[in-house]
């Protein structure tokens, strides 16, 4: 299945499984990490630090970001115009009813924070206003670099207290999080990433290199590897995610450039594909599941991966019930609204 030829890209369900799983992992508190840290030996204590900084949830989002700008892109990338009222109610039935019903249930337990609802929220900012940025006719390079400058305005004026904190090295107000600023502004912060999506669906079909083996593997241990060292740098030295990320984003998009590129010649696993279909599911409810099988299974190193494996399990469930309903309702709607 080559680029040109189809209306999807084949690895990039599979890359939105492996990132939910990121964002998962990051979650469920590693158990291992406790027992290591608690060690006498120093060398399992140095593993049991190296096993907390595998997972960097929020660098995966950012990526998620920027296979959103492509995917949202790639199929309006040969066109004059977007169909507004068939596009807006396509892509927010899409995110939106699932993120109601599961809302909903988190909201009734008390919950309703366990849901990852800030970026979800700018989804549905990007898929608003991308109607808007498709007919302003600029180059989507010149967008970037503008929406670029102004997220990195923004964080300076809104985050000062973080640039100090950086700057003296100590805690001056400082923030981790890539969403402090709240929605009103996460948005903007975030959209020179989805951007970056954009740009890579206006010029993948003029790409024509081929991506070995040995240097998709390079790509992608380099992209892991950036992202522990954005953690470390996070939660050590003051580096905030609001300052961090957006540069991260540069590097992610150079690697889904590859991976797309990698696919064209290269198989892809079937499950992994399939597992992606559920990504949605398992980013927004993982949650919500760890609770549900904290109240029935004792969370411990026995049970670490059990917790995984069911949870999986239900996000699956979650998406035959929820997420593909909604998405089937969704085209259909479009479709009406379309011919109207």
């Amino acid at each position: 299945m080559t680029v040109t030829k189809s209306r999807w890209i084949n690895g990039i369900d599979s890359i939105r499984f492996f990132l939910a799983l990121i964002v998962l992992l990051s979650h469920f508190r590693d158990p291992f990490v406790l027992l290591l840290k608690g060690s006498s030996a120093r060398p399992l204590q140095y593993l049991g630090i190296a096993i907390n900084h595998l997972y960097f949830g929020v660098a995966a989002v950012i990526a998620f970001f920027v296979i959103s700008g492509f995917v949202i892109h790639y199929p309006n990338r040969n066109k004059d115009r977007v169909d507004v009222g068939s596009f807006l109610l396509r892509r927010w039935l899409r995110i939106g009813l699932p993120l109601l019903v599961i809302g909903l249930i988190a909201n009734h337990f008390g919950r309703y924070d366990n849901i990852p609802v800030w970026s979800l929220y700018c989804e549905l900012i990007y898929y608003t206003i991308y109607p808007v940025l498709f007919k302003i006719r600029v180059s989507w390079k010149t967008k970037f670099v503008f929406a670029f400058v102004l997220s990195f305005i923004a964080a300076g004026i809104f985050g000062t207290d973080n640039f100090m904190s950086l700057i003296h090295q100590q805690d001056l107000g400082y923030n981790i999080n890539y969403w402090q600023l709240g929605v009103p502004l996460t948005w903007l912060i975030g959209l020179p990433c989805w951007l970056l999506g954009v740009m890579l669906a206006e010029k993948i079909d003029k790409v024509d290199y081929t991506v070995s083996v040995a240097t998709i593997w390079k790509y992608r241990v380099l992209v892991y590897l950036c992202s522990m060292l954005l953690f470390v740098l996070a939660a050590h030295a003051y580096a905030s995610c609001l300052f961090t990320l957006n540069f991260y984003a540069l590097l992610l998009y150079l690697w889904i450039e590859k991976e797309i590129v990698y696919y064209r010649s290269h198989h892809v696993s079937r499950l992994f594909e399939y597992c992606g279909k559920f990504s949605y599911s398992i980013y927004l409810g993982h949650e919500l599941c760890f609770i549900l099988l904290s109240s029935f299974i004792a969370y411990n190193a026995y049970t670490y991966f059990l917790f995984i494996l069911l949870s999986l399990v239900i996000s699956y469930v979650v998406y035959l019930l929820v997420e593909y309903p909604s998405h089937k309702l969704a085209q259909k709607l479009a479709a009406v609204f379309h011919n109207k």
